[in-house]
């Protein structure tokens, strides 16, 4: 492909993330890519060939830009808590990227009952950024920033369970204050409740 072909597939992908956290992955086919685009399908097809193959390139993007934007800034800091507690702030923070709230979360919703290539991506995806959770939580145990005697898989669970609650009352409820709430669940569970802010 050429570098003109790769900068098109690149940006077309780029709309797709925000097109699928909306209505879904597994809705979106290449003839809707092209309506919501203005171009022809035949494009879209030339490009991605078939429907799986851009619903793959949409889960390795999403999981860029959640390396990008949560995982290497949250690496720069501190190891233990630190880094921790900035690894949950930005995953907060991560359920803004895209238009209609984290991708992976409405893409977990759709494909978990199935089989297939994309659903595959999408569990690896998820299952590396809950490995890269426990293994902050378990440094931070370790460093005894954290209770010796920290349930470190129950604490990752109800770290998770933080961020996916705050997508689903930001984005099914509407709730503004979903982030805020979050946050401070995230503050209590780490035992830094007397603070209001991770940043």
């Amino acid at each position: 492909m050429t570098r003109t072909g790769d900068a098109r597939r690149t940006a077309i992908v780029d709309r797709a993330m925000h097109v699928a956290s909306v209505e879904g992955i597994e809705g979106l086919t290449l003839g809707r890519l092209a309506e919501v685009l203005r171009t022809s399908k035949s494009g879209i097809q030339t490009l991605f060939g078939t429907k799986q193959e851009l619903q793959l390139s949409i889960v390795a993007a999403a999981s860029h830009v959640f390396e990008r934007d949560v995982l290497l800034p949250a690496e720069r800091q501190p190891a233990g808590l630190p880094r921790l507690r900035a690894l949950m702030s930005l995953w907060i923070d991560y359920l803004e990227t895209f238009e209609g709230g984290c991708l992976f979360v409405a893409a977990a919703s759709e494909l978990d009952g199935r089989s297939g290539p994309v659903r595959d991506a999408v569990a690896d995806a998820v299952t590396q950024a809950d490995a890269l959770l426990q293994r902050d939580v378990e440094l931070a145990r370790r460093l005894g920033e954290l209770p010796s005697d920290t349930d470190v898989e129950q604490l990752v669970f109800e770290l998770h369970a933080m961020v996916l609650q705050a997508n689903h009352d930001r984005q099914l409820l509407g709730r503004k204050d979903a982030l805020t709430r979050a946050r401070n669940a995230v503050n209590h569970l780490l035992g830094v409740e007397q603070q209001t802010g991770f940043r």
